[in-house]
């Protein structure tokens, strides 16, 4: 017999499923002007630092990540998603402050590394509020709304950062920022994630262990290292956003911005009807596709000087990276426990960061040291060697269902 409230709850489900999509998109809106107006730009033309400091800025930023990812990770599973993803999104807050207030190029590394340390607190409650509340058929297409709402936001503060920057000022790129920050709070603070398993239960110490030991399995550190590669891919290519744009396309950064509308927005488009590829298809074959069209897309900008046709591969492959990324986050979840998530999401993650920080201070440098198209060609290497280990990550689980069909046979 079906609940009177059934309907009624599952409203509410969708209703705070909104929330959670809203609230990623307002943050991530607020992170694409940090990373392309303040981070790419202020940083050189307001400060006075070299092409190295976007670099160096990226490159905190991802430090703290990888530092802060793994105890936040267990703090969401001891004091709940809730307190950890409004803590995560209030950090940015005298972050941003404290950036616009104290203009100099070595605190800004500094107040970097701080709005880092509010991602790393926010980002394992987040996927493990996830895993919290989706069927393992269902995370797929959660991901993937989750990643486009991420996706969204960053475009649309790039282009309001851009704009504002080279049109008005650097004061109200800061504001635009800090009002994106604000809104993102208010919404967390609305939305009620699922609460953690107990403390002093289901999360005991020694389920904690099992948990760390647990990373120790070989399908879990190949999905470790493909998360590390493809963060090396990802960022050793965007401290060199700015100067590609100036130096090779010989555009202004508000110019590419407009050329970018349209192919984004059909981007868009087909990103939606590929919400179910990791729940239809499995998690590889998303996964590989993905990042086999990031690579090459990577590449090909490189060979040319179109800012039209440079636009319209940047857009393929934030595309391909808009499908492969929850690909692996799904494959991620399925591979945790289920009442110490978040310290398990939190360690993956903290790889994640590892490659972040890695990658952005070697791009910055490489780009300095032999020219803006040197990070593109370094990033799809890496992207080259992520794809084969989502190859031996196949096979790893293709000989870990044999043995359990021969075991089942011999019993």
């Amino acid at each position: 017999m079906i609940s009177p409230s059934a309907p009624l709850e599952a409203v509410f489900r969708k209703l705070r499923g909104l929330d959670l999509i809203l609230l990623v998109f307002l943050w991530h809106a607020a992170l694409g002007i940090f990373f392309l107006a303040l981070v790419q730009q202020y940083l050189r033309q307001e400060l006075g630092a070299s092409a190295a400091f976007p670099g160096y800025a990226l490159a905190s930023y991802s430090l703290a990540r990888f530092v802060w990812q793994t105890p936040a990770g267990w703090l969401a599973d001891k004091l709940g998603r809730r307190v950890m993803l409004c803590a995560g999104i209030a950090i940015g807050l005298p972050a941003l402050a404290l950036m616009m207030a104290l203009p100099s190029k070595h605190l800004f590394l500094a107040f970097s590394g701080l709005y880092g340390l509010g991602a790393a607190t926010m980002w394992p409650a987040l996927l493990a509020h996830v895993g919290d509340t989706h069927e393992p058929n269902r995370r797929g297409r959660a991901l993937h709304f989750l990643n486009m709402a991420q996706l969204l936001g960053l475009g649309l503060g790039t282009m309001i950062g851009v704009f504002l920057g080279d049109l008005v000022s650097y004061t109200s790129v800061f504001i635009a920022c800090l009002s994106f920050n604000l809104l993102a709070l208010f919404v967390s603070l609305r939305h009620q994630p699922a609460p953690a398993c107990p403390v002093g239960r289901e999360c005991g110490e020694e389920v904690q262990l099992s948990a760390l030991r647990s990373m120790l399995r070989p399908g879990v550190m190949i999905l470790g290292a493909i998360i590390l590669f493809l963060s090396l891919g990802i960022a050793v290519q965007t401290p060199a956003i700015g100067t590609y744009t100036d130096q090779v396309l010989r555009v202004e950064m508000h110019q590419a911005a407009y050329l970018l509308l349209l192919p984004g927005a059909v981007a868009v488009v087909v990103a939606l009807k590929c919400s179910h590829l990791a729940d239809r298809f499995g998690r590889h074959l998303p996964l590989i596709v993905g990042l086999t069209v990031t690579a090459l897309s990577l590449f090909a900008l490189t060979l040319t000087r179109s800012p039209f046709l440079a636009v319209n591969l940047a857009v393929l492959a934030g595309l391909a990276y808009a499908v492969s990324v929850p690909a692996w986050c799904a494959a991620a979840i399925d591979a945790t426990q289920v009442h110490c998530r978040g310290l398990l999401l939190g360690t993956l993650a903290t790889l994640q960061g590892l490659g972040g920080a890695a990658g952005q201070a070697a791009g910055g440098k490489v780009s300095e040291m032999y020219g803006p198209l040197a990070p593109f060609h370094f990033a799809a290497i890496l992207l080259g060697v992520a794809i084969l280990l989502t190859v031996v990550h196949i096979r790893h689980q293709q000989l870990q269902r044999r043995k359990l069909e021969a075991a089942a046979v011999r019993f």
